[in-house]
């Protein structure tokens, strides 16, 4: 076994009977004899851009003891750089120095040596830096359910390495099945976290991918129908993950109204079918229907599901345009147009029909027959009957049909005439009349 002073001495030459430094009067640094072992290890082995890390090396000599304080160990990386490059061992044989990760993603390959001994070059310490790190994408979008007209959604894919922890500064890129993204590519911040923008009025997969490869990925091309899809995640063998996130585009729901089959009549009830529908996929439920008649005048109808009959009067006769929307739960609207003509409503009409006695007498009784026929829909309020001798008039109600009614005319001069009127108001409003002339002998 070669000793600590035999290390020293092989240094060293005799000359004349003196031991002189073979290096001239340099100090000759401290090996770790042969057969000795070299450890490597460190708290992490992901790094993220321009990280650092504590690097320990531990010299063990053959008889498992460890070697001379201050014995020099050398270190070299594949993969940015070690501070400082040399140190020497302490009482118990540790080295300790800073590894910098630098600027360039990849796996550093670290070794140590000490004299001959070195750390097996088939198991250097490996440590994964920037995107050779990656492990995982996590994706998630707000909102994940847009509009039936489309919208905007705020795309977040979280970046993490193997050991699940952010990573930083780790360049990512996105990609879409349909739609726009404001921005293709982005760097993730201290908490691993990048964002872009979705534009799309339909059903869209996102993807974040990071690492060598980012961006080769083929997101789906026909997004799931039925919502937002977890988000996926393509385990890292080699520096690249990715993970998807779908923004789906709610359902409008369809409206359909239609009008009478005939033109209706000013004043009267005007008959519409309002069909409404939640969309099947996407959809969500009704929350308003709401009319426009067009006379100034609106409706709202509140939920409404399957078919509904809704009347309407118009006072006047024209033509109204009408437009009916409905509005659904998650705000989506949707609208549909018709229009209407609407007509005058005819009188009723009244007809008077006398019967006058032939022969002269002081008092002569006539008898009336009174037919009042209203137009379909109008009905009769009250029916007035002036029989031509000042304020002598009756109040026949509301009269449909035939009525026969007698009146006495008094004192009467001969061939004396009589001008015999009906007023009948209607439940539009409005008063009609009909008269007669009678003349008594």
């Amino acid at each position: 076994m070669i000793t600590r002073v035999q290390r020293h001495l092989a240094g060293l030459a005799v000359v004349g009977g003196l031991a002189i430094s073979a290096f001239g009067c340099d100090k000759v640094p401290l090996l770790a004899p042969s057969g000795s072992a070299i450890t490597l290890t460190t708290p992490v082995t992901a790094l993220p851009i321009n990280g650092s890390a504590d690097i320990v090396a531990q010299v063990i000599e053959p008889a498992g003891t460890p070697p001379q304080r201050g014995t020099l160990v050398s270190f070299t990386t594949t993969l940015g750089s070690i501070q400082p490059g040399q140190a020497e061992t302490d009482a118990s044989g540790i080295v300790r120095v800073k590894f910098q990760a630098g600027t360039a993603s990849g796996t550093a390959l670290i070794t140590a040596i000490s004299g001959g001994v070195a750390t097996s070059s088939q198991t250097p310490l490996r440590i994964l830096i920037g995107t050779a790190a990656v492990g995982s994408v996590r994706v998630s979008a707000n909102p994940t359910l847009l509009p039936a007209i489309g919208g905007t959604s705020v795309i977040t894919a979280q970046a993490l390495d193997v050991n699940g922890n952010p990573l930083s500064a780790a360049p990512v890129t996105f990609s879409t099945s349909a739609g726009l993204i404001d921005q293709s590519f982005a760097t993730t911040d201290q908490n691993g976290l990048a964002t872009t923008t979705l534009r799309t009025a339909t059903n869209a997969t996102v993807t974040a991918a990071v690492g060598a490869q980012a961006g080769s990925t083929t997101p789906p091309t026909t997004p799931p129908a039925s919502g937002t899809t977890p988000p996926a995640t393509t385990p890292s063998a080699s520096g690249v993950a990715s993970g998807s996130v779908t923004v789906n585009v709610s359902g409008a729901p369809t409206l359909l109204i239609t009008p009478p089959a005939s033109p209706p009549g000013e004043g009267l009830p005007a008959a519409f079918t309002i069909a409404v529908t939640a969309a099947a996929t996407n959809g969500s439920s009704v929350r308003d229907v709401t009319i426009n008649w067009g006379d100034g005048t609106s409706q709202s109808l509140g939920v409404v599901t399957g078919n509904a009959t809704v009347s309407h009067i118009y006072k006047t006769a024209g033509v109204y345009p009408i437009n009916v929307s409905v509005t659904d739960s998650f705000g989506n609207v949707v609208s549909q147009s018709t229009s209407v003509t609407v007509i005058p409503v005819a009188s009723p009409t009244i007809i008077i029909t006398p019967s006058v006695p032939t022969n002269p007498q002081p008092t002569t009784t006539v008898t009336f027959t009174i037919q009042v026929t209203p137009p379909t829909g109008v009905g009769v309020r009250k029916t007035l009957v002036n029989y031509g001798q000042g304020q002598s008039t009756d109040d026949l109600g509301a009269v449909t049909g035939t009525v026969t009614v007698r009146h006495e005319y008094r004192n009467h001069a001969a061939n004396e005439s009589f001008t015999v009127t009906v007023a009948v108001d209607d439940t539009l409003g409005r008063t009609t009349t009909g008269s007669t002339t009678i003349t008594i002998p």
